[in-house]
């Protein structure tokens, strides 16, 4: 279940998923000394933090933004954008020197990070690290296992999803439009934390929210990338024609289950998966929305931000 939380200003959600293992030990390798000598591990804990943003709850100006936006190409300054990510990240009760973002180009590439990537996207630019395909071609997607990195992915109707394994403590992130979400990205994500010693019976999945299948026309070769690729049970399911509709014969495509039910084909439970009821072009009152936008002011809106961390309890 999402759970909305009101501040007075600020307004973002969680999922009860993680909210409920918010809090375990962690066993860390302590560092080698000069003398050489190997402390051996120590337990620390750390607590899952992670939310949701709406429009609610920062510094932007511009009319068409509210004032609560995470992108950086919608026409805000920079510095105003970055102040944005602090007050985001103390809302969460992430350090505020944690996140690091996405390059997000619709792929479906997932970059396994460690907290040399902190800051990137934010302070320090992509093309500042050896791989040069994080600037060049991009990625979608997040898998960690180190504590205090914070995992931000951006939405304005398209899927974010946030994972926790809390058993063997690694997190996730991914953002999944309709290239990625036909592509596999979810299934991805999940891949690259197994990788890194996450287990498929303990991930959970926070699907976020996104425009439903009540605003999202798509077209007829739409349908059918997704029917080619998919196959005819799953766009059984997330397709739909409707008198209801301003266009009844056009198909209309619901994102969120989709991303659910491939991520149960990929393995996780049912009961370890929440979906967002929300959809954010009907309530654009308080989410960003590019098919809102696109209808009514002239394409210019913000953008949202997904956020995961297993920040240090000190």
């Amino acid at each position: 279940m999402m759970i909305r939380h009101d501040n007075g200003r600020a307004v973002w959600f969680t999922s009860s998923l993680f909210d409920n293992v918010r809090s375990y030990p962690q066993l860390v390798d302590n560092s080698v000394d000069k003398h050489g000598t190997d402390h051996g591990k120590t337990l620390q804990k750390v607590e899952i933090k992670h939310g949701f943003s709406t429009k609610h709850g920062g510094i932007s100006h511009l009319p068409y933004i509210s004032d609560l936006n995470f992108g950086f190409s919608v026409g805000e300054d920079r510095a105003t954008t970055v102040e944005n990510y602090r007050c985001f990240a103390r809302t969460l009760g992430i350090g505020e020197n944690h996140m690091l973002c996405a390059n997000q180009t619709h792929t479906t590439r997932v970059l396994t990070v460690d907290e040399a990537y902190r800051g990137m996207g934010l302070s320090v630019p992509y093309e500042t690290f050896p791989d040069k395909t994080l600037a060049d071609e991009g990625f979608d997607g997040f898998a960690t296992r180190t504590p205090d990195v914070a995992l931000v992915v951006r939405a304005a109707d398209c899927v974010p999803i946030l994972f926790c394994d809390p058993v063997n403590r690694v997190i996730g992130a991914c953002h999944a439009g309709w290239r990625g979400t036909v592509g596999g990205i979810a299934a991805e994500t999940v891949d690259a934390m197994c990788a890194i010693g996450a287990e498929k019976q303990h991930i959970r999945a926070a699907i976020g929210h996104a425009v439903g299948l009540c605003c999202y026309e798509v077209d007829d070769a739409f349908y059918e990338t997704f029917l080619h690729t998919l196959g005819k049970e799953v766009c059984n399911v997330i397709f739909r024609k409707s008198e209801e509709y301003e266009n009844p014969d056009r198909w209309h495509c619901d994102l969120r289950t989709c991303n659910r039910m491939l991520l149960e084909n990929a393995g996780l439970a049912p009961e370890h998966i929440d979906v967002s009821e929300h959809c954010t072009c009907c309530h654009n009152e308080l989410f960003h929305s590019h098919r809102y936008a696109m209808k009514y002011t002239g394409g210019k809106r913000g953008l949202m931000a997904a956020c995961i961390s297993m920040e240090t309890i000190k």
